[in-house]
């Protein structure tokens, strides 16, 4: 088990489109190249998303339950994939036209061993906020 956290995340938009494109479903889905995707939603802010997509160069199957705390961030817990028994949280801090990404949370692997635990959360988050920097910025483009 490992605690990390993680300030070090800026989107290039402001929160109310952060939150937009969080929302976007299909296009977030996208963004991550996210296949096999599955959403249950469970009242208006919680919702269990499962997906496959390659980690760590292998296909790996995920499943988190997140409720959303529009517009201060989302709680989450991942029931299946390399990170199960985790729980973290994403916040999100309005800097005027930017946006800044805390990751913070307590996270476990049933197959990574302690000793890598750390480096391969940090590999995951670090793909995520790349794919979805990358989908806000098209987004902006598209609406500019």
């Amino acid at each position: 088990m490992v605690f990390l956290v993680d300030k070090g995340g800026v989107f290039d938009a402001p929160v109310e489109e952060v939150w937009g494109y969080l929302a976007s479903g299909e296009e977030h889905s996208q963004a991550h190249h996210h296949e096999a995707v599955r959403r249950v939603r469970h009242s208006p802010s919680s919702l269990t998303y499962s997906w496959e997509q390659r980690f760590d160069g292998e296909p790996t199957r995920f499943a988190m339950r997140s409720t959303a705390y529009a517009p201060v961030g989302i709680a989450y817990e991942v029931l299946e994939g390399p990170f199960t028994g985790s729980s973290f949280f994403l916040y999100y801090t309005p800097k005027g036209d930017r946006t800044s990404v805390t990751v913070a949370g307590e996270f476990l692997s049933p197959t990574i061993p302690p000793s890598h635990l750390a480096a391969a959360v940090e590999r995951f988050f670090a793909l995520e906020f790349e794919q979805d920097g990358a989908a806000i910025r098209s987004r902006r483009h598209r609406s500019a």
